[in-house]
């Protein structure tokens, strides 16, 4: 769209040149398509807009994501969506500095009162449903947000007065969304309720297990919590603290490295390679997705080192 936008004017010039010399109808289409003033107010919008979001989903989608950060994050999206229905928003202001360009090449006459009825009419609602749908899919962040208190690095000082209470008020929450009745039956068939985590024990194994996390400092939130599902000494000294490490892990927004993982397998074998080997993808795919964007000289040199090694292959 910020292409589009940056060409408007070029696209609009050279779909008409294309219509004079050859008389394609595509090329007379388009034009007219892109000449309709809802068309053009629609492109700076959208180049305004998208971009908020797509900075929302790219941050979700980090495999270290910080869980506390989720709230802020989705209410500084949802205001910079308001700020789009504003008669002085930054789309409307960069549309009304290309004015004199875009009436150059197109019949459109902007004025302040027609972008204002498209607001009204088009970029209001539009916008709106956005909001919905973003708000509809993080009903439970406050929930979401509350994992936040397994992350190492964000536990007060032991010396702290707010040590001592750090991370209740979140257990508290964590227990009145999880903390429900389940059904179950006894080894002789008779039903009955328990509670799926029991409150007053997951509040106890949370005052012991806060002081384990005051030895972990350097440790991220999801190691921590791969620990507490993998650990068999920690899954049977916090049971309940485990159950809400499992749990935390499970939730969507902590999935993104799996879906991200069965995106680079899509670019890696395509249908040209489609014969590539599970061992060669396996490769390939840890390549991939656990390679750092930058790689130091001291990691450079060691690759090349074990790539020396391999026989049959040429010196670098």
């Amino acid at each position: 769209m910020k292409a589009v936008k940056a060409s408007y004017s070029a696209i609009v010039t050279a779909l008409n040149n294309i219509y004079e010399q050859t008389h394609a109808p595509e090329a007379l289409g388009i034009s007219k398509a892109l000449c309709r003033p809802s068309t053009l107010v629609a492109i700076y919008l959208l180049d305004y807009v998208l971009p908020q979001v797509a900075k929302l989903s790219r941050a979700l989608q980090t495999e270290r994501i910080d869980l506390t950060a989720i709230t802020p994050l989705v209410d500084a999206t949802l205001n910079t969506l308001d700020d789009a229905m504003l008669p002085a928003a930054n789309w409307v202001l960069e549309l009304m500095d290309a004015k004199n360009e875009i009436e150059e090449v197109t019949d459109i006459m902007l004025t302040t009162e027609s972008i204002a009825t498209f607001q009204g009419q088009v970029a209001e609602p539009f916008i709106r449903m956005l909001k919905a749908n973003i708000s509809s899919r993080f009903i439970s962040q406050d929930i979401v947000s509350s994992f936040g208190i397994f992350d190492p690095k964000k536990v007060p000082a032991a010396d702290s007065s707010d040590f001592h209470t750090y991370g209740e008020d979140l257990i508290d929450v964590l227990l009145a969304h999880y903390g429900a009745e389940l059904p179950a039956k006894t080894a002789g068939g008779d039903e009955y309720t328990k509670e799926a985590l029991i409150s007053r024990e997951t509040r106890e194994e949370w005052k012991t297990f806060r002081s384990y996390l005051l030895k972990k400092p350097k440790r991220n939130l999801h190691l921590q919590l791969k620990e507490l599902t993998t650990s068999d000494m920690l899954s049977e000294i916090f049971p309940n603290i485990s159950t809400l490490a499992n749990i935390c892990l499970s939730i969507p927004v902590s999935t993104a490295s799996v879906e991200r993982s069965f995106s680079k397998m899509k670019l890696i074998k395509t249908r040209i390679r489609n014969r590539i080997g599970q061992s060669q993808l396996s490769y390939l795919m840890k390549i991939a997705m656990e390679t750092p964007e930058t790689l130091s000289s001291t990691q450079l040199n060691d690759i090349i080192t074990v790539w020396n090694k391999k026989p049959r292959r040429i010196a670098v």
